[in-house]
């Protein structure tokens, strides 16, 4: 059947439709054919496996399956994370809600000492209890405490979000001026992601186009960027794969004709007929291997260019004192080629989704803290795991869903900006409450002594308050 649009807002349930891996459709659906249960659990996040018929979340599911729609707009999982992201704007840091309950009991102990002195005052000078009590009430001054953080996070979120660096967690800022560690993804994030074929190496007697025809057609079910080249490779009289499962992080595996294939790295490829990859040590780009049953066929080498921006920013980020590595499910002489262009000492190659998440929590083990950045579904694991995540803008969905920040210009050098402005943001903070809190200390005993009238009592506090907005509005005006 040929493929069709269908807006959301028509879609109604028993209504069957086909998805390819990444992407995001505003649905509920349940997978009504499975093409192989053996591996439904890699290919769709669920608890059920090797079921006929099972409740899936879109959006978070990789291969090619016919769904049977269950819900549709505003009851969709994918509905509920906007609604998330939408909350999440709204949270508070630990230092704001930290602010907020000594600001709450600051008004009791404010009210108990204005108690205490209108008794004094009425005891020993009536005629000036109210005024003296008046002033006390007037000049102290919780709204500094409450607007000490706040108003700092709405500034640097807007300066942020003008340089292209959106942040979409409230905690985002405080912990990434705490971060100890620096950790990238390399394809889609230290590379432009545009990858493009340097070789191939056809290792039996089937042609190259006929090796490049079987690749395209097990490809053409993924959104993955190296899917998307090797598609585009397949000749004229294209393929028809069948039976097509995905596994993140490995490759995809169909059959083609009556033959079954899977393409992807090479040592799920080889694994299909019991072998392992060939050596290729000399190959510095991103292998690609296609096998059946009988062995390997052929290897598709790809390449890929670094930003323009990414030796400058990791450079930058050294200088503010982060470790910097890159953490990658790349062959290791793709990884090493790109680790020794950077000037990178710490770099992990071959590390699958599960593999990048426990390098993670090695490190948080250890105490360091420990910022994420990636793209991918691959990285959406890692990226939750993580002190605090940042998903390149061009990168899925998924990956937008699950990072603390979002870099929309594509920009790298703005990380170093982001990290430079989340640390000024935090002593800006630490000032704002420092002056709330010295003001008060010296305020409330002068009013208390009934040295300050109300009038000035009425200035001093929204002076205080003044203060503290003017201090956070230079995260608008500055450079970082």
């Amino acid at each position: 059947l040929p493929y069709m649009r269908i807006p959301t807002r028509k879609m109604r349930a028993v209504i069957q439709i086909t998805i390819k891996v990444a992407m995001t459709i505003t649905i509920n659906a349940s997978v009504a054919s499975p093409s192989s249960p053996e591996k439904s659990e890699y290919s769709v996040t669920v608890g059920a496996r090797k079921t006929t018929r099972m409740s899936i979340r879109v959006g978070v599911n990789s291969g090619i399956y016919d769904m049977t729609i269950t819900q549709v707009g505003e009851d969709t999982v994918v509905s509920g994370i906007v609604r998330l992201l939408d909350r999440a704007q709204a949270e508070k840091p630990r230092m704001a809600r930290l602010a907020d309950r000594v600001a709450s009991w600051f008004v009791v102990g404010v009210l108990a000492v204005a108690a205490g002195v209108a008794l004094w005052w009425w005891l020993h000078d009536a005629s000036r209890a109210f005024a003296v009590t008046l002033s006390v009430l007037v000049v102290t001054c919780p709204c500094a405490l409450s607007l000490a953080t706040p108003v700092a996070i709405t500034a640097a979120t807007g300066a942020l979000t003008r340089r292209g660096l959106l942040t979409t967690r409230g905690h985002a800022l405080e912990t990434l001026a705490r971060a100890t560690h620096m950790v990238f993804d390399k394809t889609g994030t230290l590379t432009r992601g545009q990858l493009q074929l340097r070789a191939v190496h056809v290792l039996r007697d089937i042609g190259e186009q006929r090796a490049f025809d079987i690749a395209a057609a097990l490809e053409r079910h993924s959104e993955h960027p190296v899917a998307q080249v090797l598609a585009a490779g397949g000749g004229g009289d294209a393929l028809i794969a069948g039976d097509v499962s995905s596994v993140p992080g490995e490759g995809v595996e169909g059959r083609v004709g009556d033959r079954l294939y899977r393409v992807g790295n090479p040592a799920f490829a080889a694994a299909l007929s019991g072998g392992g990859p060939p050596e290729l040590s000399s190959v510095g780009g991103t292998l690609v291997a296609l096998g059946d049953e009988d062995g390997l066929i052929a290897i598709f080498e790809l390449g890929d260019e670094l930003r323009a921006d990414a030796g400058i920013t990791l450079g930058r980020l050294q200088h503010l004192g982060l470790e910097v590595s890159l953490l990658s499910g790349d062959a290791e002489p793709a990884v090493r080629r790109v680790a020794e262009e950077l000037k990178l000492e710490h770099y992990v190659a071959g590390a699958k989704p599960a593999d990048k998440l426990d390098r993670i929590r090695q490190i948080q083990a250890s105490g360091g803290v420990v910022a994420m950045v990636g793209d991918g579904v691959n990285d959406a694991p890692v990226l939750a795991g993580a002190d605090v995540s940042v998903a390149m803008g061009s990168g899925t969905q998924l990956a937008h869903a699950t990072a603390d920040l979002v870099i929309l210009s594509e920009r790298l050098g703005n990380l170093a900006y982001g990290v430079r402005t989340a640390r000024k943001t935090l002593a800006i903070i630490r000032q704002n409450l420092s002056w709330a809190v010295l003001y008060n200390l010296v305020a409330i005993p002068l009013a208390a002594a009934g040295w300050i009238a109300p009038w000035m009592a009425a200035i001093g506090m929204s002076a205080s308050s003044l203060v503290v907005v003017l201090n956070a509005l230079r995260l608008k005006r500055s450079d970082a």
